[in-house]
């Protein structure tokens, strides 16, 4: 199984996207809403598809997956999105369709043989960067 995260100076320094409180709807955490918002999108034809469940927080000093904040008070808890899970059936071709597409853009490269995880978790397999440090992207394999 693979998993494709994005993150990046856009979504968790500069738009505020990462501590919408949209992240917490339980549709959302859940997986039975896979779009966050439409106006959060790394391509022009509609809004990054979501992943709620295999998100990963960062809260305190922890980092947890969505799953396991359905139903978690965070009132007054520090809390933000560290890496989105990008909503996909799982397979190395669908994760590779939507990373295809931004490659076409021409305006992202790829390192296919990263030396570094950047999640800490599974066996990295590629990395993309956007010409402009807004995205990054990784695959890795669970």
């Amino acid at each position: 199984m693979y998993a494709l995260y994005a993150w990046g100076n856009f979504f968790n320094h500069e738009s505020g996207f990462d501590r919408h409180p949209g992240w917490l709807d339980p549709a959302v955490l859940s997986g039975e809403r896979t779009v966050f918002d439409e106006n959060l999108t790394i391509l022009d034809n509609g809004p990054l598809p979501v992943d709620g469940p295999g998100t990963l927080f960062e809260v305190g000093d922890e980092q947890v997956a969505g799953r396991e904040l359905t139903g978690r008070d965070l009132g007054g808890a520090g809390w933000s999105v560290a890496h989105i899970r990008v909503a996909t059936d799982g397979t190395l071709e669908d994760a590779l369709r939507i990373t295809g597409e931004l490659e076409e853009t021409g305006e992202i490269f790829a390192d296919e043989a990263p030396e570094r995880n950047p999640l800490g978790f599974g066996e990295i397999v590629t990395t993309w960067e956007d010409d402009h440090g807004q995205w990054d992207l990784a695959l890795i394999r669970l």
